[in-house]
């Protein structure tokens, strides 16, 4: 009789290709997977349960992304989405040690020019890296409204990367400052 690990290697096409091998890796990575919805809801309604999105929780969430056990595996680190979180981490932290924890989005958008570059330097990074960090953040923030307008209007709470998807076309519009949207409009428009 086969044994269990025999029984499931043979259960799809695929595994039967790849032997146990396969299997394990396969198990690996619907493990990971799991693991990241779960990471997701939570996140969500940590967003969705905040009265502000601070500069903490962003980068929080950057070291969040940089703790996968994956990222600490010589070569698996070298993916370009992990290279740009190590970038953004850097910059991020510094900008926690000028600024404080406790920034808002608004206030990191009233940064001049010569702010901007007193952080390029102090954490040798471009004025491009910068901005996009302030960029990335403004997103985040965004995101942080759109939850909590649904939060305090009663509307379900987004379970998967779809759902936030859906949430951010549903509702973006209706939480965004008119500059906001003249801002999107730009990009939107550049990129045609």
């Amino acid at each position: 009789p086969a044994t269990t690990i025999q029984r499931a290697s043979f259960s799809s096409e695929s595994s039967e290709k790849q032997g146990v091998f396969g299997w394990v890796q396969e198990k690996f990575t619907q493990r990971e997977k799991d693991k990241q919805a779960v990471k997701l809801v939570d996140q969500i309604n940590l967003m969705a349960n905040s009265p502000s999105y601070t500069l903490k929780m962003f980068a929080d969430e950057v070291d969040e992304q940089l703790s996968s056990w994956k990222t600490k595996i010589p070569g698996m680190g070298s993916t370009n989405e992990i290279k740009a979180a190590k970038e953004s981490q850097v910059v991020v932290k510094e900008m926690v040690n000028q600024l404080g924890s406790d920034i808002s989005a608004g206030e990191l958008g009233k940064l001049d020019r010569k702010q901007k570059l007193k952080l390029s330097i102090a954490c040798e990074k471009p004025l491009d890296d910068i901005n996009r960090v302030l960029d990335l953040f403004r997103q985040m923030e965004i995101m942080h409204r759109i939850l909590r307008y649904r939060k305090e209007n009663g509307l379900p709470l987004p379970t998967d990367q779809a759902g936030l998807n859906m949430a951010m076309q549903q509702d973006g519009m209706k939480v965004m400052t008119n500059q906001e949207k003249k801002e999107l409009g730009k990009l939107l428009e550049a990129k045609q």
